[in-house]
C-alpha cells in the first residue's frame, strides 16, 4: 500500500498539472490546442477514473515530456 505523498499516480498528476499551468492560460486551451477531452484530463487530474496509457502518452507528448513507466 502506497503511503500518502507516494503514490506516483499522484505525483504524476501534479506534474501534469503544473506542466499545463505553465505553458497554457487553462486546461481547456492546452486541451483544444492538443485535441485531448477536457473530461478525460479533468478525470486523470481528479482521480476520477481509470485511464489508459494511451492517454498519458498524448498528455506527455502535449506536453514534450518523456513518459516513463516502471514496477520496481
Amino acid at each position: 500500500m502506497q503511503k500518502k505523498g507516494n503514490d506516483p499516480l499522484e505525483q504524476m498528476r501534479t506534474q501534469v498539472r503544473e506542466a499545463i499551468s505553465k505553458a497554457y492560460p487553462t486546461v481547456e486551451d492546452f486541451c483544444w490546442e492538443n485535441e485531448l477531452s477536457k473530461a478525460t484530463l479533468s478525470n486523470f487530474l481528479n482521480d476520477k477514473k481509470d485511464f489508459q496509457i494511451s492517454t498519458l502518452i498524448k498528455i506527455a507528448n502535449a506536453l514534450r515530456k518523456k513518459l516513463t513507466i516502471r514496477l520496481d
